[in-house]
């Protein structure tokens, strides 16, 4: 439906989005002064607005580049909707074409499956409430599967604090089958597959 919509405008290809080619030429810029040699990028992106916030040129030394990424990590958290990604070129013209995600220069119909599979996720996803998904993902981080096991009470009070709805959820666990045993509980193991869909 969407994509008839696309290809019925009158003015579709103005529809397929901005590309951000400053960027890549203020990049370039920076570049020119170690061309031809392998470098290190550092880019951060703004998923709310769909920009750059901001790109460097780190250090080729591996242990310099990670402390750099590191330190952009934490300056700039995925749950502010930030990416940081390092990338390594010798020709900076190439992330745009290899990254072109973050130039908007991906085709509608890419944006169109993802789009797919984002409301198939969350059709999957809408069968438990939000306190049920939180448990599931504290349990999975803290690897409670098979025979590691977390007692209630501690999941409850001191992993799960903050989850109103604990006791309502765990149940809704227990009803679909994907945590096991009593007390203490863990992940099934065999429901893996089951568990990421509900994440």
């Amino acid at each position: 439906m969407a994509e008839a919509i696309i290809n019925s405008a009158s003015r579709k290809g103005q529809i397929s989005g901005f590309i951000n080619e400053n960027v890549i030429l203020s990049m370039s810029q920076m570049e020119k002064s170690k061309a031809g040699h392998f470098n290190n990028w550092i880019l951060v992106f703004d998923w709310t607005d769909g920009n750059f916030v901001t790109w460097e040129m780190v250090s080729r030394d591996s242990d310099a580049a990670t402390e750099a990424y590191l330190r952009y990590e934490s300056e700039f958290p995925e749950d502010e909707n930030k990416e940081v990604v390092m990338i390594g070129t010798s020709n900076v013209s190439n992330i745009q074409h290899t990254h072109s995600h973050y130039f908007g220069i991906d085709h509608h119909n890419t944006a169109l499956e993802g789009m797919e599979k984002s409301i198939i996720g969350l059709s999957k996803r809408s069968k438990v409430d939000v306190g049920a998904r939180r448990i599931l993902m504290t349990m999975k981080n803290r690897t409670f599967w098979g025979p590691k096991k977390v007692m209630v009470a501690t999941l409850k009070n001191h992993f799960c604090g903050n989850i109103a709805s604990f006791d309502y959820s765990l149940d809704e666990l227990r009803a679909l089958d994907v945590v096991i045993g009593t007390d203490p509980i863990s992940l099934d193991v065999r429901k893996r597959t089951v568990i990421d869909d509900l994440i």
